[in-house]
C-alpha cells in the first residue's frame, strides 16, 4: 500500500493577483485519495453509541487506529482521523469506508471532510470604475444590474448581516472600514513551516497565521512558503475575503476605489480558509453553525452576538465520493438546511469547470448556486452551470470576459500596510458575492422575507437568458440555455426589489443614510427626509431615533426626520436606528446606520457603556438621505447619498449624481 496522502480534490481555478489577461484553461479533476478524516454523526437517537465507545467500533470496522479530533458545532457530529489506511478486507475505496461507516449502529451519516477550494480566476489590474463596475450601471447591456436605479429605493440597512466565509479580511481596507463586524477564525489545522510537498507543490494545508482557531479573522495571506507552488500553481496571496466582501458591501460614495451592492449591510468575516486558499468541510460547517447563531456551543468559541441574515461561501470541488452531487446525508447538507430554518439564505459560488455541472457545496439542496455571466448575457467560458429544483441557480455579471473589480492589496505574501489597491478578478467567487449584496437589499426592503420567499422573488424576476448564452458549443456555436441546462436566469436585483414591495401589507420605509467613516468627533446630521408612508409618500410620517450601539452619543433632533450627532463620535462606532411610522395605518419600520471614526479598530472595539434606548429592531431599508457634518462640524463625516426634500435636495441629488459620473467615468 502506498504511503498515506492528504486529500486534495480540487476542482475549481484559483484567483491569481497578477498582471496576466484572464485566460481560463478546462479544469480537471485530480484522482481521489482515501480521505483520512471524516465527520460521524450520531444523530438525536444514537443507540447507546457514545463518543467513547464509537472510536472503538470504528477501529473494529476499519481496522486501523482511530483518533477524536473534536465535535462539531454540528449537534451529534464528530471529526475523527484514521492514523492509517485500510490494508485488508473489502475497505479499499472511499465509497466502500462511507457505506462501512454508515451501516454501524447509531450512525445517521459519514461525511469525508473534503478541501474546497476558492472559485476564482486571474485577471489585469486596472483601476477604471466605468470599465470596471459596467455591470452595475444602466450602460444598456443587457445583463445589466441597473445599480443606479436601485440605489435610489434602498441602499440596505445595518439591521443586515453578511456572513462572508472565506480567507479572512483586510481590517484596514478602506473599503471596508465602518463595515466590518469582528468574527472569527475557524481554520482549526495549524500549518507546518512547510507543508507535505511533492515536486515542490504543497500538499497540505491550514491556518498559515501560526495558530489554530482564535477571535481574530484578519488575512495573514494565504501564499505558500518560499519555493514552493499551491496546488493551482499560485505562488502569492489571494487576499479573496476582502475582494469577496468588497463586492457585497465596499463603502461607496466615498471618491475612492469601487461601489459595493449594498452601502450598509454589516459584515461578518469568518475565517474557513488559510494555506493555498483551502478550506476544509468540517470548518466549514462550524464556521457556519457559529455565523447563524444555532448548533451546540463551544465555551471556548462562544455565542455568535451577530447572527447572520445571509452566508457566502465562494468555494467549490467536485465530489467524486458523491457521484458529482452533494448527498442528502451530508453535514455541509445538513448544515444548509440548518441555516435556512433560522431564516438565513445561504449563496454559494457555482464553480469554474468551463460549462460543467454546479459544483459542491453550491449543488446542496437550499442553496442559492452563483454563476458567472457577461454584459451582453452570455456565460461566462469558465462558470459552471445547470438547474435544479432543490437549489436555484443564477448568473451574475461581470465586464467583458466576466472580469468582477474587488479591493485588494498589494502585498505579495504578507499584506502591505500601505497596499490598498482594486484588481480586476474572474470566477465565480465574485459572482456569489453580488447575489448575496442582492438578498441583503431584499432583507432592508422587506426584513420578514424567508429564504424560500427570497428565492421565489429572485427566480421568478430573473433576466431570461439571451439567445446563444450557454457556454457549451453545438455544431453551429452557442447553444441556447434552458432552466435545465442553466438555471433561472441573470440576476435581477431591481425587479426583485419591486416585487417584494408590491407584496401585500406594504410597510413605510425608514429611508437611513449610508453608513459612513468619520473623522471627527461632531456635530454630524442624518437625514432621512426621503422616508416613505406605506403608500409610498409622504404624508403622516412620525419619526424616532435611537442609539442601539457603541459609546453613547449627544443627540438632538431625535423625533425628527434629520438626526442630529452632536459629539461623542472621537474613538467610537456607533448605530442609530431610525423607526418611522404611518399614522394612517398605524404600521411602523425600522432600519439602522453605522459611523464608525476612522481612528477605530473594528476588530477589536467594545463599547464603554450601555447606549440611551438600547436594543435593535428589524424594517424597512429605503433609498435617498444623506450623511453630512453639522454646519459647525470641523471637517467632513464621509460619504452620504440622496438629498433632502424640496427643490435644494433634487438640485444636490441631481448634482451629486452628475459629480459620482465624472469621478467614476460613468456615461
Amino acid at each position: 500500500m502506498a504511503a498515506p496522502i492528504k486529500q486534495v480534490i480540487v476542482a475549481a481555478i484559483c484567483a491569481l493577483p497578477s498582471l496576466a489577461a484572464a485566460q481560463v484553461s478546462a479544469v480537471t479533476t485530480t484522482a481521489t485519495p482515501t480521505p483520512m478524516r471524516w465527520v460521524i454523526n450520531v444523530g438525536s437517537d444514537s443507540s447507546g453509541l457514545v463518543p467513547s465507545g464509537m472510536v472503538q467500533q470504528l477501529q473494529s470496522t476499519l481496522g486501523v487506529p482511530v483518533k477524536m479530533v473534536r465535535p462539531l458545532l454540528q449537534p451529534n457530529s464528530y471529526l475523527v482521523e484514521m492514523q492509517s489506511l485500510p490494508v485488508l478486507g473489502s475497505l479499499q475505496t472511499p465509497q466502500a469506508i462511507r457505506a462501512a461507516l454508515q451501516a454501524l449502529p447509531g450512525v445517521r451519516f459519514a461525511s469525508p471532510d473534503i478541501q474546497l477550494q476558492r472559485t476564482a480566476v486571474p485577471a489585469p489590474n486596472d483601476g477604471a470604475y466605468a470599465t470596471n463596475q459596467a455591470s452595475y450601471m444602466n450602460t444598456g447591456a443587457y445583463a445589466s444590474l441597473r445599480m443606479q436605479d436601485v440605489w435610489e429605493q434602498t441602499r440596505g440597512s445595518s439591521n443586515v448581516v453578511i456572513a462572508v466565509l472565506d480567507s479572512g479580511v483586510l481590517f484596514d481596507n478602506p473599503e471596508l472600514k465602518g463595515r466590518l463586524l469582528p468574527g472569527y477564525d475557524f481554520v482549526s489545522r495549524v500549518t507546518p513551516p512547510t507543508g507535505a510537498r511533492e515536486s515542490g507543490t504543497v500538499f497540505d494545508s491550514g491556518s498559515n497565521d501560526g495558530d489554530g482557531r482564535d477571535p481574530d479573522p484578519s488575512d495573514p495571506g494565504d501564499a505558500p512558503p518560499p519555493g514552493f507552488n499551491c496546488p493551482d500553481g499560485s505562488t502569492t496571496s489571494s487576499w479573496h475575503g476582502t475582494t469577496v466582501a468588497s463586492v457585497a458591501a465596499a463603502q461607496s460614495n466615498n471618491g475612492q476605489f469601487l461601489a459595493g451592492m449594498d452601502w450598509n449591510a454589516k459584515v461578518l468575516p469568518v475565517r474557513v480558509s488559510g494555506r493555498c486558499g483551502i478550506a476544509t468541510s468540517s470548518d466549514i460547517v462550524d464556521a457556519f453553525y457559529w455565523a447563524t447563531g444555532s448548533g451546540r456551543v463551544d465555551p471556548t468559541i462562544g455565542v455568535n452576538p451577530n447572527p447572520a441574515n445571509v452566508i457566502n461561501l465562494s468555494f467549490a470541488t467536485d465530489t467524486p465520493l458523491f457521484g458529482g452531487g452533494c448527498a442528502t446525508n451530508d453535514m455541509v447538507a445538513q448544515a444548509i438546511a440548518d441555516a435556512r430554518a433560522r431564516n438565513v439564505s445561504v449563496v454559494v459560488s457555482a464553480g469554474n469547470n468551463s460549462g460543467g455541472a454546479v459544483q459542491y457545496p453550491a449543488n446542496c439542496a437550499g442553496t442559492i448556486a452563483a454563476g458567472a455571466a457577461e454584459q451582453d448575457g452570455q456565460l461566462a467560458n469558465y462558470s459552471a452551470k445547470g438547474g435544479s429544483s432543490s437549489f436555484l441557480t443564477l448568473h451574475a455579471p461581470g465586464n467583458a470576459n466576466g472580469l468582477y473589480v474587488g479591493a485588494s492589496n498589494t502585498g505579495t505574501s504578507t499584506p502591505n500596510p500601505n497596499g490598498s489597491t482594486t484588481f480586476l478578478f474572474a470566477g465565480t467567487s465574485f459572482s456569489a458575492p453580488m447575489v448575496a449584496g442582492a438578498i441583503s437589499l431584499l432583507k432592508a426592503a422587506r426584513p420578514s422575507l424567508t429564504p424560500s420567499q427570497i428565492d421565489t422573488l429572485l427566480r421568478n424576476n430573473a433576466l431570461p437568458y439571451p439567445a446563444n448564452a450557454s457556454n457549451s458549443v453545438g455544431l453551429f456555436g452557442r447553444l441556447d440555455c434552458t432552466p435545465t441546462a442553466c438555471g433561472a436566469g441573470l440576476l435581477n436585483p431591481l425587479a426583485a426589489i419591486n416585487a417584494a414591495r408590491g407584496l401585500s401589507n406594504p410597510l413605510p420605509v425608514a429611508n437611513v443614510p449610508q453608513s459612513a467613516v468619520v473623522a471627527s468627533n461632531g456635530p454630524f446630521i442624518l437625514n432621512a427626509d426621503l422616508s416613505t408612508n406605506s403608500a409610498g409618500g409622504s404624508a403622516n410620517l412620525s419619526y424616532r431615533w435611537q442609539q442601539v450601539f457603541g459609546n453613547p452619543v449627544v443627540l438632538a433632533g431625535t423625533t425628527s426626520s434629520s438626526l442630529q450627532v452632536q459629539s461623542g463620535m472621537a474613538g467610537n462606532i456607533a448605530e442609530f436606528a431610525l423607526t418611522v411610522t404611518d399614522t394612517a395605518t398605524n404600521r411602523s419600520n425600522t432600519s439602522v446606520v453605522r459611523l464608525a471614526n476612522a481612528s477605530e479598530n473594528e476588530r477589536t472595539f467594545t463599547p464603554s457603556g450601555s447606549p440611551v434606548g438600547g436594543g435593535t429592531g428589524t424594517g424597512e431599508a429605503g433609498s435617498g438621505g444623506s450623511v453630512t457634518p453639522a454646519p459647525t462640524s470641523v471637517s467632513a463625516g464621509g460619504g452620504g447619498g440622496g438629498g433632502s426634500v424640496g427643490l435644494a435636495g433634487l438640485l444636490g441629488l441631481g448634482i451629486f449624481l452628475a459629480l459620482w459620473r465624472r469621478l467614476y467615468g460613468v456615461n
